[in-house]
């Protein structure tokens, strides 16, 4: 337990930057103090099932982070990207809605390969969602769990660090509605509605719509249509819940969801860009047919029955479809020559179904069960590029053979003076004037069809990996709670998962092979062992098994406060690297979890002061994760997945004050230290390099307001949060590059202070708003991208929205 000491060292140092910010927020007290009691400000009970079963929140021995219907009203919230700040050890990285990458304790997973699986399992209404699928709307959500460590036991597939669980309103025995409406700047228009009818004394149908639009956030003044940051979805789900019998009882839902939206924002910051300050309101991009998006419906049926006061079943049935799109700028620029951007399609489905059977006695509390899903994905990594670009990369390796100083073949001047140099007598002004002729002389005297003339100026150049895969898991488990006495718990718990992968790859000819006879690919290229991927596709497959448990004690010291000792352990198989066909005869590593974690949870304070705190070491071998990757010789960088191993270690707190019965006072942080492992790998340079790491992460924290004031009609009902963020940029750091010394406040910590401030009605049927994010108006960079760097000489960024601001108005029936 000796690597438990220094995470509770900075434990004692974050809880006294809380404490600070408590007592900052506490100034508000004295406003609060002669106020009544207003219901609407509380310590909410929360009901979770990160155990498989419905149980207080703080009865359940796993940190468990939640995110409720009221939480989701206060924020804006919209998908699991927007409530990281409000979870600690949870992250949502990067901005993408269908190659989206989430992160517990530190440990994240690739978003790139179909052929491979996150290792943070997430679910919607107790299905299993991959990856392409995990942005659903937070339409008419009831809450959303996130449970951190490895939690195979219970969950099973791709549970090897942790599971996020959404779970959406079901249809109640009472009518209920509600309409809402949010607007703000950037033409922000976002409308909801919702209503529940029973329809009979056994029957209930409930339904919800959502549609949400809002304007980018910068003007791309390039050819492009995309706009940074803007977005278009909708989605709609309807229920019914039928009572059978006493002891059955039916469920059935659809959901459906799309969006049509810009892709990932390249604002670019390279000398070839628009500028270099992407906070100007103005940038370019040139990518054709820019979009992101994703057609999905799923349905999904369960069927409950109890078969005596102790014994109790459930069924589920699910089937989810999906389709997407996700063609986005690589380069930051509108400079053809320099033009890049891929496309990421899907064309996939999810047949998922479980069998559930729970005990419960004085003494027992057990749950069994086994789940099978098989799932079919399409593929296709689309590289695209202009005979303006390609032709720069063939520039770049002239120069490298033959010692040429050219900028751009196409460039007449420097073209006639390189065939000067081979006794070649031209002018720059004969060459322009003769169109493609000395390139394809040039060409037929080197037998080199790469080198072609400016005829093929803005001609599209496509490469593509095309992968299909069919990979089918199932598993059986156990978990037994055993209740010594009233106050002592043991628990422990078996899964056996067995996962089938089959998966293929083909590498069809370039687009240009049409044009112009003899070229070759020039992204994806293959090793002369694969050449026959280029006309059909190569097949390969594995399997992987694995047995994950758990064992925890818990120990309640008083009616409202216990802590817990728990052990897990966690698995993800292993799989195959789309864009990596040497993966086919040395499939990736399954990754292999194992954590120990001590927790306190509770309230305390007569139930004014609720602490949530863990303690855990996590250890992960064969992580899988994603580099960009430039062989040496290739003329690019290509996403590859890894295998690493890693260690983090740290803890997670979690408070919530009621400083009077109308203010409430809230914070939370996480302190980790991380060290990994790996072997040597080629970087975007086609530089050997590792990623053997250790150090403490960024200092984080997020504090938290809810305050009421009862008013003439009704009351006010104001929340506020500030979220800090440490930057840890390190200079010295070898992936550093001095052009980022002059990238404005990509040195600066991140802060953010957001507000909302209601009027709810005393009868509770109106509320009316005003909302802002980033009221501090703070310029932010998202993250740098430099897949393009070593061969265009490109960078570009992402940055976090500005000043958001509106109003919303709401009415409940």
């Amino acid at each position: 337990m000796e690597t438990m000491v220094r995470p509770l060292a900075a434990f004692v140092r974050a809880a006294g930057a809380l404490g600070a910010g408590a007592a900052l927020l506490g100034a508000f007290a004295p406003l609060a103090l002669a106020q009544p009691p207003v219901s609407r400000v509380e310590l909410e009970e929360i009901v979770v099932t990160a155990q498989k079963r419905e149980q207080a929140s703080l009865d359940v021995p796993v940190a468990v982070g939640t995110f409720t219907s009221r939480d989701i009203l206060n924020t804006g919230a919209l998908t699991l990207q927007q409530i990281d700040d409000f979870i600690p050890g949870f992250e949502a990285d990067g901005e993408t809605f269908t190659q989206q990458s989430y992160n517990v304790r530190g440990i994240s997973s690739p978003n790139i390969s179909t052929g491979g699986d996150p290792s943070v399992a997430t679910f919607y209404d107790e299905v299993y969602l991959p990856r392409a699928a995990t942005t659903m709307a937070f339409a008419d959500m009831e809450r959303v769990e996130v449970l951190m460590g490895p939690q195979g036991t219970l969950f099973g597939r791709n549970a090897a660090v942790g599971v996020i669980n959404m779970v959406p309103r079901a249809p109640a025995d009472e009518f209920e509605a509600f309409v809402n409406v949010r607007g703000g700047n950037y033409n922000l228009l976002r409308v909801e509605g919702m209503v529940n009818v029973p329809v009979s004394d056994t029957f209930a149908l409930r339904a919800n719509l959502l549609s949400n639009e809002r304007d980018g956030i910068a003007r791309n003044v390039g050819p492009s249509a995309a706009q940074a940051a803007d977005r278009d979805n909708q989605a709609a789900r309807i229920a019914a819940a039928w009572d059978m019998t006493d002891a059955t009882r039916a469920y059935l839902a659809y959901d459906w969801d799309r969006f049509d939206q810009s892709p990932t924002m390249a604002i670019g910051i390279s000398p070839y860009a628009y500028g270099t300050d992407p906070f100007a309101g103005r940038y370019e991009n040139d990518v054709r047919e820019a979009e992101e998006t994703r057609d999905m419906y799923g349905v999904t049926g369960k069927l409950f029955h109890d078969f005596s006061e102790a014994w109790s079943g459930k069924a589920i049935l699910s089937y989810r479809e999906w389709e997407t799109t996700n063609r986005e700028d690589e380069d930051g620029t509108a400079d053809a020559t320099r033009y890049f951007d891929t496309n990421n399609r899907e064309d996939s489905d999810i047949f998922y179904s479980e069998m559930q059977f729970n005990f419960a006695d004085e003494r027992i509390d057990a749950v069994f069960g086994a789940n099978y899903s098989r799932e079919n994905t399409f593929q296709s990594t689309d590289a695209n590029a202009l005979g303006d670009s390609i032709t720069r990369l063939v520039t770049n390796q002239l120069n490298s053979d033959l010692g040429l100083g050219l900028d751009h073949l196409w460039n007449p001047e420097e073209f006639a003076s390189a065939l000067n140099l081979f006794g070649i007598p031209v002018t720059g002004a004969e060459v322009a004037a003769t169109g493609d002729f000395w390139y394809d002389t040039v060409a037929g005297a080197l037998n080199e069809p790469m080198i072609f003339g400016p005829s093929f100026r803005g001609v599209e150049w496509t490469e593509a990996i095309q992968n299909e895969g069919d990979f089918t898991n199932w598993g059986v488990y156990g978990d037994v709670a055993y209740h010594l006495s009233e106050r002592l718990d043991v628990i422990g718990g078996l899964r056996y998962s067995e996962d089938e992968k089959e998966f293929s790859w083909l590498f069809p000819p370039t687009s240009f092979a049409a044009l112009r006879p003899g070229v070759s690919n020039q992204i994806f290229t293959l090793d002369p062992q694969y050449a026959s991927a280029y006309t059909t596709p190569l097949e390969s497959s594995d399997n992987w098994s694995q047995v994950t448990g758990r064992a925890v004690v818990q120990y309640f010291l008083s009616e409202d406060f216990m802590g817990y000792l728990s052990y897990s352990t966690g698995y993800k198989s292993g799989g195959f690297d789309s864009l990596t066909i040497s993966s086919s005869a040395e499939p990736l590593e399954p990754e292999e979890s194992e954590m120990v974690e001590i927790g306190l949870k509770g309230d305390l304070l007569e139930g004014r002061l609720r602490a949530q705190i863990a303690v855990f070491n996590l250890q992960v071998d064969g992580r899988q994760t994603t580099v960009d990757s430039r062989q040496p010789g290739a003329p690019n960088a290509i996403p590859t997945v890894i295998n690493i191993d890693n260690e983090n270690e740290g803890f997670e707190l979690t408070l919530d004050w009621m400083v009077t019965d109308s203010l409430k006072l809230g914070g939370l942080t996480t302190v980790r230290n991380e060290d990994s492992t790996s072997g040597t790998f080629y970087n975007s340079d086609a530089e050997l390099t590792d990623m053997n790491n250790s150090g403490d992460t960024a200092t984080t924290y997020t504090l938290r307001l809810d305050w009421s004031l009862e008013v003439p009609g009704g009351e006010l009902l104001l929340h506020a949060d500030y979220v800090y963020e440490e930057n840890t940029v390190d200079e010295n750091d070898p992936n550093f590059f001095d052009e980022l010394r002059e990238l404005p406040h990509y040195f600066d910590d991140s802060e953010m202070l957001n507000a909302r401030l209601a009027w709810i009605s005393g009868d509770g049927h109106y509320e009316i708003a005003l909302w802002g994010k980033n009221l501090l108006d703070k310029e932010l960079i998202q993250g740098v991208r430099t897949i393009t760097r070593s061969s265009f000489g490109t960078t570009f960024v992402g940055i976090e929205d500005p000043l958001t601001w509106g109003l919303e108005g709401r009415y409940t029936w």
